[in-house]
């Protein structure tokens, strides 16, 4: 099972002087996160459709390999309001066209529930979005249902794995496996500040046992041979501990999970000299 590691997010000027150097403009942080992981979760999207030249030009600032996943508006996710699909899915048609986007996310919010109202509207969704593939984010546990899985493929879908808190309204933690591909979000383990306003919710550091749990997980999936591939990024992105917890995860792959390969970041292409031969 192949697994790209990243984060949700990398334009953020709190990572300067952690992850990024000192100076570091927006404009150059694409392009460094780029050389550091293989594949990034663009949550922007979320609040503005970005136009098909916006991700033009990031594809054309990452190297062959990278790759993007793009969060559904929440006018759809959220608002249940279909306006704004179409113009979403042309920039994933030109993301796509350009061998650098991965898939797409919906993130529906705690307050949508497991209903046969909502499930037709998620089948709507998913059908206007096709080719791409689309994984869903439950927040509320009623859609912790035996046959979710069955009924994701039999619609077209993937499955969010989350990380989250133990908190009994919330879809509980853990792996998850729809069409032969697991799409992780970690966001946070304390339920004291998942309801808190801001930032909090997301200031967290994943301690070692969790990480671990994570990648025992991975690699006794991989090991039974139920998935192809893993996307997993870690959104707990306040401080750069989401960059830190994603390095250290891969860490624990590497050494404890013989039947996962860890994708490195692509290596940028080299320039060729002017008569053809090695620099």
């Amino acid at each position: 099972m192949n697994v790209r590691l990243g984060t949700a997010g990398y334009a953020y000027p709190a990572w300067v002087g952690g992850f990024y150097p000192p100076g570091t403009t927006q404009h150059d942080m694409l392009p460094f996160y780029a050389r550091h992981f293989p594949a990034v979760e663009v949550n922007s999207s979320f609040y503005r459709p970005p136009t098909p030249e916006q991700v033009a030009k990031m594809a054309r600032r990452t190297p062959p390999g990278f790759g993007f996943t793009l969060k559904v508006p929440r006018s759809a996710s959220h608002d249940r309001s279909p306006d704004e699909l179409p113009a979403f899915k042309l920039t994933a048609d030109h993301l796509s066209a350009a061998g650098k986007l991965l898939g797409l996310l919906v993130q529906v919010p705690e307050a949508f529930r497991n209903t046969a109202e909502n499930r037709t509207w998620l089948t709507a969704v998913g059908g206007q979005l096709r080719p791409h593939r689309v994984a869903v984010e439950f927040r509320h546990r009623s859609w912790n249902a035996p046959n979710l899985s069955d009924w994701l493929e039999h619609v077209g879908l993937d499955v969010v794995s989350v990380g989250v808190p133990d908190v009994p309204s919330l879809f509980p933690r853990g792996l998850r496996v729809a069409n032969r591909r697991v799409y992780a979000r970690l966001h946070s383990q304390d339920a004291g500040n998942w309801y808190s306003g801001g930032k909090l919710r997301y200031s967290y550091d994943y301690p070692e046992a969790a990480l671990r749990e994570w990648a025992d997980g991975l690699a006794e999936l991989a090991a039974a041979g139920r998935a192809d591939e893993c996307l997993f990024f870690f959104n707990n992105c306040v401080g750069t501990q989401a960059v830190e917890n994603a390095r250290r995860l891969a860490a624990a792959l590497r050494e404890a999970a013989p039947a996962v390969t860890v994708l490195d970041p692509p290596a940028e292409p080299r320039q060729p000299t002017l008569f053809g031969d090695d620099p």
